[in-house]
């Protein structure tokens, strides 16, 4: 018999918590995703609030009481100081004892980052976990990695880098090939600093990738889809998704603005209305909501912290994605077969 997948999700952590956790849940057995779900959260408040969702039952999801969580403006070390019985640390060591699969928390990213590296410990042969992003493109969409995990990268780092996304976008598409490239200021030889420059040698030099190496990659390309993996330091890339972030809702606010500006351009947003809801919806930043720190011994999602409950359960689908997709164990195995170093 085909084991059940179990999540662990924080249900304490973000804003609106846990009724946008509960209510994403909710949806995603509505959908019919057949996997079990631990929650972790304060169980009197938890239980008041499951009772207007009818899709959670006793056979599919758990509550785990956990008397603290982990506030959203607290310090790391402030975090870690709070002790074994937050919400976020039990959902973490869940995974760890195999209870759970994975872990999907909304909450504080910092402490969510450093709990689970001293709970979960990296995969042997990568030096530093990643935050990896699902981006849209014209053809379907891209990893983006790092996201802010890491705001310094050797060229080693950026190396691991892409095995790790390469290897998530195989998994959630289940394709047997990709091209990643290195996010750069120029497509030259010269360009870029020396950590970039040296990932690139290292990647061209390399042999057994689970990857294509396109080579560098500019920001106005990420849109295309011909690069399916983009690898960055983390500074650069925070920076990235907030701009692309910012963009997307100033495209969406100003076609809104501009439809609704009088009477003719309502008229003509009667006819274009079914056009512009197409794009909307592509452009929805909740359809891609649900980070992923990879490098460790188990998977990790971080979901925006201000997600609502269709972006908690988008996180809560790409979860099980990860997890149907054996992702962990794909990882480990190319860092056996791959000669990087």
């Amino acid at each position: 018999m085909t084991k059940k997948f179990s999540i662990a999700v924080d249900a304490m952590g973000g804003d609106n918590a846990p009724e946008k956790v509960l209510e994403g849940i909710n949806l995603l057995f509505e959908n019919n995703v057949d996997v079990h779900i631990n929650i972790y959260g304060d169980e009197n408040v938890i239980l008041n609030c499951m009772k207007k969702y009818k899709y959670l039952k006793d056979n599919n999801c758990r509550i785990i009481h956990s008397p603290d969580k982990v506030p959203g403006d607290i310090s790391v070390r402030d975090a870690i100081k709070l002790g074994k019985q937050t919400s976020m640390w039990m959902a973490i060591d869940s995974v760890k004892s195999g209870e759970n699969d994975i872990v999907v928390s909304s909450g504080n990213t910092g402490a969510l980052l450093v709990m689970s590296k001293l709970i979960l410990k990296m995969i042997d042969g990568v030096d530093k976990p990643a935050l990896a992003g699902i981006w849209p493109n014209f053809k379907d969409f891209s990893i983006v990695l790092d996201l802010g995990a890491n705001i310094e990268c050797n060229e080693n780092n950026l190396v691991e880098f892409s095995i790790l996304g390469s290897a998530l976008y195989k998994t959630i598409l289940n394709k047997s090939e990709v091209v990643a490239g290195l996010l750069n200021i120029g497509s030259e030889e010269i360009k870029g600093n020396d950590s970039i420059k040296n990932a690139h040698l290292k990647l061209q030099e390399s042999k057994n990738l689970n990857f294509n190496y396109k080579g560098y990659v500019e920001g106005n390309e990420i849109k295309n889809g011909d690069v399916q993996v983009i690898v960055t330091d983390g500074f650069t890339g925070n920076v990235a998704l907030k701009t692309a972030e910012g963009t997307a809702n100033f495209i969406t606010t100003e076609i809104k603005k501009s439809f609704s500006s009088s009477f003719l351009s309502k008229i003509g947003y009667l006819f274009s209305y079914f056009a512009f809801k197409e794009i909307k919806k592509k452009l929805d930043p909740r359809k891609y909501n649900g980070a992923i720190f990879l490098g460790l011994n188990a998977p990790v999602v971080k979901s925006h912290g201000g997600a609502d409950a269709f972006a908690f359960y988008n996180s809560l689908n790409l979860s099980y994605q990860i997890i149907n997709g054996n992702l962990i164990n794909k990882i480990k195995n190319n860092f056996i077969n791959n000669n990087v170093k």
